[in-house]
């Protein structure tokens, strides 16, 4: 059976780990505004949803999507644009930019003897695995070289910064997660 609005609101807000204060605060409605949505007594207008969905890091069609809407094939030659970071890394986003933001995957190419990419930690975990080249991921107080092959996964608030050191432009696929 489908889940209704309100019902996807309040689990998407319990997995956040926050209160209908919080939520309230973040869209400027009341708590018993909120809870009436949740529970099924009153449905929001269109610009309400759009704000709760701002305010709980979702597409607003995350609170219409069937399951089979949530499937998402990303063709040859259907790419989403590439990102270009002053570092000398280039993101290939291997999901659409629409899609729900709990995984997101990239093809990055870093460029030989690049500044550290610098990253803020975040609830979430990340997984690198490198397909050419040599990548430096320093997470927590470890520093560690991946060659091609390798792969290195970590708690995204211990991740420091990545670089590549080595001579040759190293690719990988790196995937993320957030809680």
């Amino acid at each position: 059976m489908e889940s209704s609005i309100g019902e996807r609101m309040k689990a998407l807000r319990m997995e956040r780990a926050m209160t209908l204060a919080d939520l309230g605060g973040k869209v400027s409605l009341s708590t018993s505004y909120l809870s009436q949505i949740e529970r099924d007594r009153t449905n929001p207008s269109l610009t309400t949803l759009m704000s709760i969905a701002r305010a709980l890091n979702v597409e607003p069609r995350y609170f219409f999507e069937s399951g089979a809407d949530t499937t998402l094939v990303l063709r040859a030659g259907q790419a989403c644009q590439p990102e270009i970071l002053d570092s000398g890394m280039v993101r290939h986003p291997l999901s659409p930019a629409d899609a729900n933001n709990t995984l997101q995957v990239y093809r990055v190419v870093i460029q030989p003897h690049s500044l550290p990419q610098e990253f803020d930690p975040y609830r979430g975990e990340e997984m690198c695995f490198v397909l050419s080249g040599e990548l430096t991921v320093v997470a927590a107080d470890e520093t560690y070289v991946l060659k091609a092959g390798d792969s290195i996964h970590y708690d995204a608030l211990l991740l420091r910064n990545w670089s590549n050191e080595g001579d040759q432009p190293c690719e990988m696929i790196w995937s993320r997660a957030n809680y």
